[in-house]
């Protein structure tokens, strides 16, 4: 049995267009889906009864914990359970036909960790043969657990009050335990979310994902429009507040400080204060 752990929250259209991918792709391996919403204010447990009609189980928080507790709920509630494995997956990502069934067969294969998204800001340090790779990290979304290592890791990380950035503490505490972390190197789901609390800016791809049918290719051309939008818009409410700050009366004023202080002081006393500063900002 697999349990299939979803993180959900707002972003309604991102959602719906996830739901209809996994619901299409071959579930037919043993599985519970289990649905985490943080307390979404653009819907409620209707909606989601009706988007995912099979789920075993549907938690909604009664106070938004953020993304990576809301996150660590999931493991804590699998291990909890008799499944077998554990797939974090996410709101915003589109699946093949194929995933579960190959990740069940790549998971042999491994130290009990695979993700099966391949992500472009996560580097690979080895080609292990023509499916899988090695990387130090990998995020959250789309990694793939045998039970042992989920034990494992919340036998580390054993409450809620630990967690930070979960996805880059995992990755570091199976690398310094000597396990190694498995990636595909054909990306089996491919990212979709923008605007979201990681998400600023630019989100994740996976690399080397196949398009398997021409729905999935308007999604991807549909995101990829859309979060072009999201992107110019967000850079230019940066330019504007940037602009704001740097004609308001305070910014001025530092700035003929620092000037003023540059050249009165001696250039080597200057620029160790400088350094101290910048250290201290990091």
């Amino acid at each position: 049995m697999v349990t299939i752990g979803i993180t959900t929250y707002n972003r309604k259209n991102i959602v719906e267009i996830m739901a209809k991918s996994l619901y299409k792709s071959d579930l037919t391996v043993p599985h519970a889906i289990r649905i985490y919403d943080d307390c979404s204010t653009e819907y409620g447990r209707d909606f989601l009864e009706k988007l995912f009609p099979t789920a075993a189980s549907i938690k909604i928080n009664p106070v938004n914990l953020r993304a990576d507790k809301n996150m660590y709920q999931m493991y804590a509630d699998f291990i909890t359970t008799g499944d077998e494995y554990f797939f974090n997956a996410d709101s915003d990502v589109i699946f093949t036909n194929q995933w579960l069934n190959k990740a069940i067969n790549l998971i042999e294969k491994t130290d009990g960790i695979v993700s099966l998204f391949n992500s472009n800001t996560h580097k690979q340090y080895k080609i292990v043969d023509d499916a899988l790779c090695l990387k130090n990290t990998v995020g959250a979304a789309g990694v793939f657990f045998s039970r042992n290592c989920v034990v494992k890791l919340l036998t580390h990380f054993n409450t809620i009050e630990q967690v930070k950035s979960f996805d880059w503490q995992f990755s570091e505490f199976f690398t310094n335990n000597g396990v190694k972390i498995y990636c595909v190197n054909k990306s089996l789901i491919q990212h979709i979310g923008y605007d979201g609390q990681h998400s600023k800016l630019y989100f994740d791809i996976g690399k080397n994902y196949t398009i398997e049918t021409v729905g999935d290719g308007q999604i991807i051309n549909d995101i990829f429009e859309n979060s072009m939008d999201n992107t110019m818009v967000k850079a230019e409410e940066t330019a504007a507040v940037h602009e704001k700050r740097i004609n308001s009366f305070g910014y001025c004023f530092k700035r003929c400080i620092i000037i003023f202080i540059k050249n009165i002081m001696p250039k080597v006393l200057y620029n160790k204060i400088k350094s101290r500063l910048l250290k201290s900002r990091k």
